[in-house]
């Protein structure tokens, strides 16, 4: 997994050449921490490992290399509301349909999704609340209180239907 670093764009291009071959740099496994720094020899693996699977960089033959790509904004990956936005979309627009076709003998008609009317309420309700703290309606301290609530429901849902 490659990490990106967003940079001005009002660097030169010999500033951002020198920051990318910077942050694609190499150095041999065994120098990763300096070693007058006072950590074990043995300490250097242990951290290319972390660094590996922690998706900063990769190994091979005893050299470690970093994997981190400098890109100007509006080059990054897209933003989660990318994601968040249109499945919030559908799922309300499953949410309306379902609803239409209940009744009290048919409370959890078929649906795109195939779970039941409660489960596919408390999925809108937690999409939502992403949606909403990603666009800033919601502090992330309001995020970080209602998040747990929102996916208790979810999972009182879930086990409700498992059971």
């Amino acid at each position: 997994m490659t990490h990106h670093l967003a940079v001005s764009s009002t660097l030169s291009t010999a500033a951002r050449e020198a920051l990318a071959d910077f942050l694609s740099a190499s150095c041999p496994t065994s120098e990763i921490l300096a070693p007058d720094s006072g950590w074990p020899e043995e300490a250097n693996a242990s951290v290319v490992r972390e660094l590996v699977a922690a998706g900063y960089g990769t190994e091979s033959d005893g050299t470690f290399t970093l994997d981190i790509r400098p890109l100007a904004p509006q080059q990054l990956p897209t933003d989660a509301l990318d994601d968040l936005i249109p499945a919030l979309h559908t799922v309300d627009q499953i949410v309306q349909d379902t609803d239409r076709r209940r009744a009290p003998q048919r409370p959890n008609p078929g649906n795109e999704l195939g779970v039941s009317f409660a489960i596919l309420m408390q999925l809108q309700n937690v999409l939502r609340l992403a949606v909403y703290g990603r666009e800033g309606r919601l502090s992330s301290d309001d995020v970080a209180r209602q998040l747990p609530a929102v996916a208790t429901m979810l999972a009182r849902a879930v086990r409700a239907e498992v059971r």
